[in-house]
């Protein structure tokens, strides 16, 4: 048995390390947490998924507190996982959604230094600074490798079609309450920085705007090429100006 952070450690070594399996199972077994935290920085965003649930499901902050140290620390049996499955029982897509919502806003306001800023305009991903509905299901979907194995702890499982199709829905919900029909759209709307997305930090707010337009089309390219779904919805509604049905 492991804890839901050695799983989460061993998942990065494999994915983003390049280490065969038996070289991942050989460093969970040996190293200490700050070891393979080292290695993965995989704590901030488990932080962040504790910290989603606990505001899906009312955890007070002592039981938060108790929560996250069990994912990390263990043990796997902790009294914590026990109380915490019986209220996530009926856990929803959307309540799903909205943890990897936390999740994300988290990687927004953690990685928003100028240094970090200048490396997403170099690979072209400042699209990524945007809210869970315009990032596309692809980096979404990136997320579930922090947010899977807390899940699985407390008994909840996750069927990456049936929270895709949550999370088109919500995408599509969110385009026709923000009267996304064309990229100008799309860059009128980040050009409202924290009026659009709260949680952007001032700082990364000054520096998004000016590049607004450079944003809306790095988020369409993306869809196009890795969210299909996504790019669906985008051009019925882009269809549907030139029809003179929306606006």
């Amino acid at each position: 048995m492991s804890t839901p952070y050695q799983n989460v450690a061993r998942a990065a070594l494999i994915n983003w390390n390049g280490l065969s399996e038996e070289e991942a199972n050989a460093k969970i077994q040996t190293e200490s947490v700050q070891e393979l935290e080292g290695q993965v920085y995989a704590m901030g965003s488990m932080k962040y998924a504790v910290v989603g649930i606990a505001k899906q499901i009312g955890l007070n902050e002592e039981e938060t507190t108790k929560f996250f140290e069990a994912v990390i620390n263990g043990p796997e049996n902790a009294e914590i996982f026990g109380m915490v499955r019986e209220k996530m029982q009926g856990f929803s897509e959307e309540q799903k959604l909205g943890v990897l919502s936390t999740i994300h806003d988290g990687w927004v306001v953690d990685n928003s230094s100028e240094k970090t800023f200048n490396k997403k305009v170099d690979r072209q991903q400042l699209r990524q600074y945007a809210p869970l509905d315009l990032i596309g299901w692809n980096e979404v979907r990136s997320d579930l490798l922090f947010l899977n194995p807390i899940l699985a702890s407390v008994g909840v499982q996750v069927d990456e079609e049936t929270l895709s199709q949550a999370y088109h829905t919500r995408v599509a919900n969110y385009m026709e309450e923000m009267k996304i029909n064309s990229q100008d759209d799309l860059t009128a709307l980040v050009q409202q920085g924290r009026n659009y997305y709260p949680v952007l930090p001032e700082e990364l707010e000054a520096r998004l705007l000016p590049m607004s337009e450079i944003v809306s089309g790095q988020m369409i390219q993306n869809w196009n090429a890795k969210d299909p779904e996504t790019a669906r919805i985008f051009a019925t509604r882009q269809q549907q100006v030139y029809n003179g049905i929306a606006r």
